[in-house]
This record gives structure tokens, sequence and C-alpha cells, in this order.
């Protein structure tokens, strides 16, 4: 990024609506300018309207004559930034979207711009590929870089232009650890498939010999976090694609475990498995997790799924410092619910 984008960008950050020339000069002693390049790039600014000096401040007596005080213009900056995206979407591949850049600040754009270019050259020259490669030799092909997808936040950018499905790119993530119920074979007749995915290793343990017996296809470990960075191998390792695919997640009913539900949640949609959790909201609650992350949006999304009574109950615990961990099901109160009557009416019901 050059000065004059730098202070641009530091500009549309400053949170008073009128700015001094020695507060200008602070913002510019942060990077590397000399007296002669801060006063043109001042001027500059001038005439592009970023800045717009306040006559009644009066101005410096020196030959080029900066304004004692400069209202920012943050709408024309804002403008400048919108203009130069519209004339950098003519230029590029129809395909690659820039929408979400319009809400997002210059310097997010201009630090992406170099691989956007370079993904743009890859396009006009190459085409889309037919064949689905992993994403370090997808990574090499694009940038030169064979670790830019995994490490250097390639895959994000990609799915915000909108090309990653389109670029056939095989993920990298951990394998997801699942069990496949034998008896819930690919020819049966039922149109839909469900899953459940269980945070703990202890409650995956403790249901996988009744695996056989439940009305799930497969029983997955979620493995606390890992869930949120692996579950888009699901179709790689399960790929029935001509059926409906209905996942239930029971985790720790503490803010950790309502995250992973809820980050988890805006990949693939994650039903709470309301039979556990009712079950664990029938006994006492535990207390100490006071130095969990509190995500409130996602306690409310999480509770939505409960009765109005419970929902209370949840948000007590919580705000109480409390937690159900899963390990308050013993392993005979999980298979039994699992097994119930009752859970596989509710499957159907929802």
């Amino acid at each position: 990024m050059n000065i004059k984008q730098t202070i641009k960008e530091k500009l549309s950050l400053f949170k008073k609506v009128t700015i001094t020339l020695e507060e200008l000069e602070m913002l510019f002693g942060s990077i590397e300018s000399n007296p002669s390049e801060f006063v043109e790039l001042v001027l500059e600014l001038e005439q592009d309207g970023v800045l717009e000096p306040v006559k009644s401040a009066g101005r410096t007596m020196k030959q080029k004559s900066l304004a004692y005080r400069y209202r920012v213009n943050r709408p024309a900056i804002v403008k400048q930034h919108n203009q130069h995206l519209q004339q950098y979407r003519l230029k590029i591949h129809s395909t690659i979207l820039l929408d979400s850049y319009f809400g997002m600040s210059e310097q997010q754009f201009i630090e992406d711009r170099p691989w956007i270019d370079r993904i743009d050259y890859f396009l006009k020259t190459k085409g889309f590929p037919l064949s689905m490669v992993p994403a370090p030799e997808r990574s090499y092909q694009l940038t030169g870089n064979e670790k830019w997808i995994t490490d250097l936040g390639g895959a994000a950018l990609l799915k915000r232009l909108g090309v990653w499905d389109l670029l056939r790119i095989h993920p990298v993530s951990d394998p997801l650890m699942l069990a496949v119920n034998p008896y819930q074979t690919t020819e049966s007749l039922f149109l839909r498939c469900t899953h459940l995915i269980v945070e703990n290793k202890t409650t995956f343990q403790a249901l996988l010999p009744v695996l056989p017996s439940s009305s799930f296809n497969t029983l997955i470990y979620g493995c606390g976090n890992k869930i949120t960075g692996n579950l888009d191998m699901f179709s790689l390792q399960y790929p029935i694609t001509n059926r409906e695919h209905r996942f239930f997640y029971f985790g720790d009913l503490d803010y950790e475990g309502i995250r992973i539900w809820h980050e988890a949640n805006k990949q693939q949609m994650m039903i709470p498995a309301l039979p556990f959790y009712e079950a664990c909201l029938e006994q006492p609650y535990v207390l100490g997790k006071n130095n969990q992350r509190r995500v409130d949006h996602a306690v409310e999304e999480f509770s939505s799924f409960f009765s109005q009574r419970q929902q209370s109950q949840i948000k007590n615990c919580l705000h109480s410092g409390g937690y159900y961990p899963q390990e308050t099901l013993s392993s005979q109160q999980l298979q039994h619910i699992w097994r119930s009557e009752a859970w596989n009416q509710w499957i159907d019901l929802n």
C-alpha cells in the first residue's frame, strides 16, 4: 500500500469530524514520509475532496499553503473506493465476485488484489479445471505457493470471490472420525440420511456399540473445535449424493460447546440433539466454567430450539458460571435415549 492509500485508510477510521494540521502531521509521522511529501499528499487529498479546508481556521503562510483544520470527507473516501472496484470489476474474469469488498475497507481490497490478479490470470489463460485436485496442487497452480490456500488465507479469499467450488479443490482437512451403521445402507428406501456429531470422545465411545440399533447412518466424533475445520471432508468420506443429509449435534452445554455448534451450523445446518440435551437439563448443573468466551448471539440461536422454560434454565446456568458436561449422562442413559422410540419419532417430525 502506498503512503496516500495508507493515509486515506487512517482518515476513514479517524473518529472526529475535523482534523487539525498537527493531527495530520501525527498521522503522517507514523509512516515514512518527509516534510515535502507531507505537503504534497495533503494538497492531493484536498484536490481529491477527501480533506475539505475549514476556511474559518485559516491557512499557513508558506508558498504551498495548507489549512490549519480540515473536514474529513468519509463519503468521498468510500465513493472513490467503490469507483475503483467498479472499474476493476470490468477488467477481471466475469465469474470473480467483488460484492463483499463494497462493505470492507479499502485496505482489505488492496491486500487481496495481487492474489485476485493471479486468480484472474489463471482463469483467463487456463479456464476452470475439469478435475478435482488437492489444495496444495491447486494453490501452486494459482499462485506459485503450495501453502497459499491452506496456510495463508487463500481458502477464505477464494470463497469470498465465489470461485472455490468452480476451482474443484480437494480440502486437506483432517479426516472426519466417523462410524457407519451397516444396517442403514445406501440401498435403503429412505430418502434421508441422519448423522449424529458428538463433541467428546467419551460420548462417541459410549454410543458406538448401539449405532447398529439406532436410526442414524453415521456417528461422528467432533473432537471439540476440530469439527469446524474438517466438516468439509464429509461429502468425500460419505459420498451419498441422492439423499437428504440431516445433521444433529450434541456437545457440552456451556459457552464453548454452544460456540462450536454455532460455527459448525454456519457451514452445515446442525440441529441440537434435543433428547440428549433435555436429559442433561433434568440433572443439576456443575459450576466451574467462568473463563469461557461468551458469544451471546450463538446462545440465542441455540436456545431458540428449546421451550421457554428450558431457555430460562440454560441461560440461568450459564450466567451462574455453570455448565452441563456430556458426561452428565451415563453410557446406559445415552444408549437408552439413542435407541428410544421417542428419539426416532422426534427425528421424523423434524
